[in-house]
């Protein structure tokens, strides 16, 4: 196993149980306990951790930066991303918020739409592709959540109407709260649900039984959740959307 494919390992361990052992963790990958020590140490210093005596217990997850998130359980949002797109009809407008399953399900994406989304990243993988007509809702750039947002977003967003809006999530609660770590990212999805005919949410299970800031949407506002697990909790077992498990 690789340095990184080992380093994913241990933060998706550790954000699923919010703490882990040094010995613990050892033993399930199968290296010594000085190569966990010293992969721990490298994750503290890019902020995905900290540190404790003979172990290590999560940060919040929604403080990570978008790109130490998207390094978590790339399988599994393969997997959703997937899913999604081989639901998507042929034809459809879509609004396409930014993050890391969302990235998925644009880059599996198999049939002509039109994509509308004020991710750079998702713009720049299906740019040139001559079944997806694309548009790009800029306004001010958030390196740290690689996304455009502020007014001038949605008002591009504003000018549209879509058959589905898309969202990742930053946190969903027991009790069925989307919501989001950054009030701009938040306007933004909901400004996509508000102009869309339908709202499908793509999340892993990372961000089950969590709550962030700034609410997006009750998930009764979603038809379809995508995600690697089903619902959170027992109070959501007569939630409205239908779950789809990819795993």
């Amino acid at each position: 196993m690789s340095r990184l494919s080992r380093q994913q390992r241990l933060l998706a361990m550790l954000t699923d149980t919010g703490e882990l052992l040094v010995s613990e963790a050892a033993a399930v990958l199968g290296v010594s306990d000085d190569t966990i020590r010293r992969d721990l140490c490298a994750l503290q210093k890019q902020g995905c951790l900290r540190k404790t005596h003979g172990g290590a217990v999560s940060i919040d997850l929604g403080g990570m930066p978008r790109t130490t998130r998207s390094s978590l359980l790339p399988v599994q949002k393969k997997r959703i991303g997937e899913a999604a797109a081989a639901a998507v009809p042929a034809g459809a407008t879509l609004f396409l918020d930014a993050g890391s399953t969302t990235l998925a399900m644009a880059e599996a994406l198999a049939v002509p739409a039109t994509v509308i989304t004020n991710s750079l990243d998702i713009a720049s993988r299906i740019e040139g592709r001559p079944a997806l007509r694309l548009i790009l809702a800029g306004g001010e750039w958030d390196s740290r959540q690689r996304l455009f947002s502020g007014a001038a977003a949605r008002s591009v967003l504003g000018q549209y109407r879509a058959d589905i809006a898309i969202l990742g999530a930053c946190a969903v609660s027991t009790h069925g709260a989307v919501t989001a770590g950054e009030e701009r990212d938040a306007d933004m999805k909901r400004s996509m649900i508000n102009a869309a005919s339908e709202a499908w949410l793509l999340t892993d299970h990372l961000k089950f039984g969590h709550v962030e800031p700034h609410h997006v949407a009750d998930l009764a506002q979603f038809c379809r959740v995508y995600s690697d697990r089903s619902r959170p909790g027992p109070a959501m077992e007569q939630a409205r959307p239908e779950f789809i498990v990819t795993s």
